[in-house]
């Protein structure tokens, strides 16, 4: 929906302010002003702000300390300084410490304006790219059912000819340069790569290329650094609007200079990482946007499933691994019965475990690993799903306490292996990754303990008001202690400020880790609820957006699977986004006709009929823009058909939304997924 930026010019001189609001008032800006860093402060408090453009050198808070302020307690609030030629270096530390731009005065109009769109188009692809990191979360748990999110759509015509054509050829580059094409044809694209990642050499070599360079790129052995690098190490699909304006990306080194400053890097990942497909240089010169993100992974996606497919000849697959596993290599390996029994070991395995070939020959391997209970619980189904379905597993830092030795961590990998008799065994590869672990873990303090000191701030701020608040309240009913109906009144006043206080230190802490997913596979649909709504608190709060919860007692005791998190993710966000300038978000569970409701309530703008027709239609978005991919209703609604539920929406312009969930009530209490 479309609504007009709001920003704050803060200048302790009248004239300045005047000019600028003379500037930018007629562009359709609104815009409001203050005389130093404390006035700025109250307002920024009392109403959110999408820009703030501010002088360096004020009475009583200088724009140093507001920058400092807005970068801490509002990082979405982007900050332009203004100097004079004696402030210069003050505005050159304001940008290091986070400022987006600084401009010298005196103003000139176009500079100013030119200066404020920047700023404006680098703040919808910040939050253009986290709302595309929420879709992928919920695309991702969908797995190859997304491919079934464009059925509806011109764009499946594309992709069901693309799979007809690259699944039968024999030849790889053959398959790479079908793809590049169709890719020309779906998005547009006059210059396009496919690299394959060699995982033994750290190095990417060119499978197929299209446009300037193509027959240079084909072959090519590249190093895994830049932006391919940077892919590979993230494994998230890569959208640049405008290279120009990412400052992390620009200074990476670039071995192609592409026609325009826009470009994607899909990443191949299966149950290993393939490689990349890099699009560059629209035919029209145009940016790419969050639709071809998507449609570009999609390709990506088709494209992992035929090179797992294609994977190793079977007659050349086993000879093989029979000569690994009898190599001396750090990694332990066996061979498996259906029955978890092995049948053949390799060193490293057996020193693992502390067992010789001869001891462990016939074993069931996984009480040998001194794993947990549930541990080998999980290992033992998802070997049965590995023998059944053909396709491998990967299971992460497992904890073994072996005996006489301190805890360590296993990753384990599961293969099926074809037999010639229908002998249905499997390849598990085990190892110890406790060094990994340990810097992980030492990292991860590391981070905390940064963290911890942002918090220290914010939380000093958050509660110094309410604690006042507190104080003066029990001052006064200790005075009034004879007048009982005052006392109470008081108490209930002080009351609301501790409920004020512990909501703040929630939701500070939570923004310590925003938008990742639950810490456990399973939960109840309460904690999935709670920790979706603490995730999305901190934006709440710099909103001005009230979030009420409640939940029938019922609904504690459900347990389900976690990728209905990202359904309340989705509809949370959609519902702030509503509401830019503040409102309440109700959030109600209960039961209905032995069917579980969850009801997300807004007093947002709300959508008209036509809106509301074309909601659940892919790609569709009321987002301004390319800033919506329109991918975020359609997701919640294959995620939940997992278990027979389905979503409502009811909206009137002027009036609000409220999108409902609708699931069966799980008399079992465990709500499971298909």
């Amino acid at each position: 929906m479309r609504t007009q930026p709001i920003i704050l010019v803060v200048d302790d001189e009248p004239a300045i302010l005047e000019l600028v609001k003379d500037i930018l008032s007629p562009a359709g800006y609104l815009v409001n002003t203050a005389t130093n860093g404390k006035e700025a402060l109250a307002a920024i408090q009392a109403h959110p702000y999408d820009l703030v453009l501010t002088d360096m050198i004020m009475p009583q808070m200088g724009g140093m300390e507001l920058v400092q302020y807005l970068r801490l307690h509002h990082p979405e609030t982007l900050v332009i300084v203004f100097t004079g030629f004696a402030s210069y270096q003050d505005a050159v530390d304001a940008v290091k410490l986070g400022a987006f731009d600084y401009l010298p005065k005196p103003l000139q109009p176009e500079i100013l304006r030119h200066a404020i769109e920047r700023a404006l188009d680098y703040q919808r692809l910040l939050r253009s790219q986290r709302d595309l990191e929420t879709v992928f979360q919920g695309a991702e748990s969908l797995g190859w059912q997304a491919l079934e999110l464009v059925s509806a759509t011109p764009e499946a015509a594309v992709l069901g000819e693309l799979r007809e054509q690259a699944w039968p050829q024999k030849d790889l580059k053959e398959v790479g340069r079908i793809f590049l094409e169709a890719a020309q044809k779906l998005l547009q694209v006059s210059n396009s790569s496919i690299f394959l990642y060699d995982a033994v050499r750290g190095q990417f070599s060119g499978l197929a290329a299209l446009g300037p360079d193509a027959e240079a790129k084909t072959g090519a052995m590249i190093t895994a650094e830049g932006v391919m690098g940077y892919v590979a190490t993230h494994r998230r699909p890569l959208l640049v609007p405008d290279l120009s304006r990412d400052s992390q990306l620009s200074l990476m080194p670039r071995r192609t200079i592409y026609q325009t400053n826009s470009f994607m890097v899909i990443p191949l990942t299966g149950y290993k990482f393939w490689g990349v497909i890099n699009l560059a240089d629209r035919e029209d010169k145009s940016p790419f946007n969050s639709r071809d993100l998507f449609l570009g992974w999609l390709m990506g996606r088709l494209l992992v499933e035929i090179l797992e497919a294609r994977e190793a000849p079977e007659e050349v697959f086993i000879p093989s691994l029979t000569t690994w596993i009898t190599k001396e290599i750090p990694v332990g390996m066996a061979f498996l019965d259906q029955d978890l029994r092995v049948v053949r070991s390799n060193p490293a395995l057996e020193r693992m475990v502390s067992l010789a070939k001869a001891n462990l020959a016939g074993q069931n391997l996984l009480p040998c690993l001194r794993l947990s209970a549930t541990d080998r619980d999980s290992l033992a189904q998802g070997f049965q799903q590995v023998l059944a379905s053909q396709e491998p597993r990967e299971f992460f830092s497992l904890k073994s306490s072996p005996q006489d030795v301190g805890v360590r961590y296993l990753a384990i990998k599961m293969f099926p292996v074809p037999d010639e008799h229908n002998v249905r065994r499997g390849l598990l590869l085990v190892e110890d990754v406790t060094e990994a672990e340990q810097l992980k873990q030492r990292l991860e303090l590391y981070e905390h303990l940064a963290i911890m000191g942002k918090l220290t701030l914010c939380v000093a701020h958050e509660l110094n008001n309410p604690l006042d608040g507190i104080r003066r309240y029990l001052s006064l009913a200790i005075i009034k202690k004879d007048d009982p109906a005052s006392v109470e009144r008081y108490l209930t006043e002080a009351q609301k400020g501790l409920q004020k206080m512990s909501l703040s230190i929630k939701s500070l802490m939570f923004s310590a880790n925003p938008f990742k997913g639950p810490p456990r596979a399973s939960d109840t649909v309460v904690n999935l609820l709670q920790d979706a709504i603490k995730i999305m608190m901190f934006q709440a709060s710099d909103q001005r957006v009230q979030v009420d919860f409640s939940a029938s007692p019922e609904f504690e005791k459900i347990i389900t699977e976690a990728d209905l998190y990202y359904v309340f993710i989705n509809i949370i966000k959609n519902a702030l986004q509503a509401m830019p300038q503040g409102g309440c978000l109700k959030v109600n569970c209960s039961l209905q006709d032995r069917q579980m409701e969850i009801a997300f309530q807004d007093n947002g703008a709300g959508l008209t009929a036509e809106e509301m027709d074309h909601i659940f239609q892919p790609f569709y978005s009321t987002k301004e823009g390319a800033q919506g991919l329109g991918l975020g209703l359609p997701i919640c609604q294959k995620i939940l058909a997992r278990y027979d539920g389905r979503l409502a929406v009811e909206s009137q312009r002027g009036q609000g939304t409220t999108v409902r969930v609708l699931l069966p009530y799980a008399e079992s209490g465990v709500l499971h997924g298909k």
